[in-house]
């Protein structure tokens, strides 16, 4: 047996410490790296019409009180990738922001909105960090961005819808209002048919329990068919995050959206069956 000297074990964890420490710098490097357009290209900030997202009526009580008394209206943003912002070129264009923004000069109000989103999340993994953000701090409003990581990673559907359910009732037990923002809409999804079951899920459970459900994925779809060409610029590079002008305009429809709540007056867009426009398809990571 040979002998060891223990201040080379030292050495040698402080290595792998010091080799881990270079690895997280590097992801973080390159998560901080656009998948869009580079920050110095100017934004187009247009936004083709993509019609209403508002799938069910329902009244937003604590919004519209909230803003009746102009008190701050305090906004929790959850959900993943989307929320968290991955594809905008900064901070400023992620969607939450951009929903500050809007809703402040829509309504005359004061507007804070908590970006909680995390990346690559599914429901599961939400919902827990749904409930102890809730029950620690007080919320007017929650906006659940939900379901596109469980719909291209064929999560079980069952537990899916139950996890939602959940979710919603937690939130309305609080005495919260909450929306929910369905799945975006990409053209290389890999597997449409299950793709579109989920984004049914979300509006059927929007419905079963009287949430009112933005559909991104309507919004999206229009865009790529009333303007074919807007929508590649409304996706980062990789083709499945959303981009700056995405994101933009997707806040700007989402308090368009607010507004038809807010005042019990929305542009319904019935609950048809998505289609799905045929396209080139690839797998896309979460």
């Amino acid at each position: 047996m040979g002998f060891h000297n223990p201040g080379d074990k030292r050495r040698s964890r402080r290595a792998g410490h010091g080799l881990a420490a270079g690895l997280a710098l590097v992801a973080l490097a390159a998560f901080a790296q656009p998948l869009g357009a580079a920050s110095e290209t100017p934004v187009n900030e247009t936004c083709p019409s993509g019609g209403s997202m508002v799938m069910r009526e329902a009244q937003l009580a604590s919004v519209t009180q909230r803003l009746s008394e102009r008190a701050t209206l305090r906004v929790l943003a959850i959900g993943s990738s989307s929320t968290q912002g991955v594809g905008a070129s900064t901070p400023a264009n992620n969607y939450p922001n951009r929903f500050e923004a809007g809703l402040s000069q829509h309504f005359g109000a004061n507007v804070s909105v908590t970006n909680a989103g995390v990346g690559g999340e599914t429901v599961e993994a939400t919902i827990e960090r749904l409930e102890e953000r809730i029950t620690a701090e007080r919320f007017d409003l929650v906006v659940w961005q939900v379901g596109t990581n469980d719909a291209v990673r064929g999560a079980n559907e069952e537990h899916f819808v139950s996890l939602l359910k959940r979710g919603v009732a937690v939130v309305k037990a609080k005495q919260i209002d909450l929306v929910l923002l369905d799945q975006q809409f990409f053209p290389t999804i890999k597997d449409p048919v299950r793709y579109e079951r989920f984004v049914r899920m979300v509006e059927t459970v929007g419905h079963e329990t009287g949430a009112p459900v933005l559909s991104r994925y309507r919004l999206m779809k229009n865009w790529g068919e009333r303007t074919p060409h807007d929508l590649p610029t409304m996706l980062a590079g990789d083709g499945f995050h959303m981009s700056d002008r995405g994101y933009i305009c997707l806040a700007r429809a989402m308090v368009h959206a607010m507004s038809d709540l807010v005042t019990g007056s929305p542009l319904m867009v019935q609950g048809a069956t998505p289609t799905m426009a045929s396209a080139p398809r690839r797998a896309n990571s979460p």
